[in-house]
């Protein structure tokens, strides 16, 4: 294997506020944080010029922002506006994947003119929009979260599935991207064909222009976000464009059985 894996895997166990900058220097621009808030404790986020991508992964919160709250009892994503503080009080203990995303002169207007994006921008994650991938097997279940053209150079997803099944290995050289497992991930990634074994709550950078793809075995459940950082140009849109085909369903597994629902 010609490429250095990095992969850290978060700590689950500790029930003490805190936050923990992972896998930062990866990535121009971006600095993912683990954060952790213990039931009845807050966080807050600065409107600094920056985006904060909060996605809660586990546990139950208040997010407030702008003049208004909003309560989520299961997964989400939650971007504020980048320009207005945000706050996460936690209902239940709290565990929130952050990816910090530096904004470029000049995207302000973009985001209101072309994107037309409108803050906060929120995501119930069982909500996704669902896609088909070329590279990935009708059993398997793709979710876009986060689509391109919301936040620039952006965009955020999640695969599903059951083994025994696979994602093709493929590159993409023009963007960079780390995985991250749910707590229920057991799954192995092809790095240049060589196995990296990816259990849940861990981060995962796949090398820029590396051939990588999903290994799940029979009785594992795969279960990741993709988190996508591309160029500002029409060539990365195109290719999301053409590797994410809206099914225009939405389809489940059981967690009991795998079976796809």
């Amino acid at each position: 294997m010609k490429y250095e894996i990095k992969k850290v895997a978060l700590d689950m166990g500790s029930t003490e506020k805190k936050s923990v900058e992972i896998l930062s220097g990866c990535i121009e621009g971006c600095t993912p944080f683990h954060h952790k808030v213990p039931a009845g404790a807050r966080m807050s986020f600065p409107g600094d010029n920056v985006h904060h991508v909060l996605v809660m992964f586990a546990g139950e919160a208040k997010f407030a922002t702008d003049g208004n709250e909003y309560v989520f009892h299961e997964r989400v994503v939650f971007i504020p506006d980048p320009l207005k503080p945000a706050d996460v009080t936690a209902i239940t203990d709290v565990d929130i994947l952050e990816i910090r995303w530096a904004k470029r002169p000049g995207e302000d207007d973009r985001l209101a003119a072309e994107y037309r994006t409108q803050f906060p921008l929120i995501q119930v994650y069982r909500n996704s929009k669902q896609y088909r991938d070329r590279n990935k097997s009708d059993k398997t279940i793709s979710r876009s979260c986060i689509d391109q053209r919301r936040i620039p150079r952006f965009a955020l997803g999640s695969v599903e599935t059951y083994g025994f099944d696979a994602v093709k290995s493929h590159d993409h050289p023009m963007l960079d991207q780390y995985f991250f497992s749910f707590p229920e991930n057991d799954m192995d990634v092809l790095i240049d064909f060589e196995a990296v074994p990816m259990k849940g709550c861990e981060l995962l950078y796949i090398p820029l222009g590396a051939m990588h793809g999903v290994d799940v075995p029979p009785g594992r459940h795969c279960h990741y976000l993709w988190i996508d950082f591309y160029p500002d140009n029409d060539e990365a849109l195109r290719r999301l464009d053409w590797s994410h085909v809206p099914t225009g369903k939405h389809a489940s597994f059981n967690a009991k059985t795998g079976e796809r629902a």
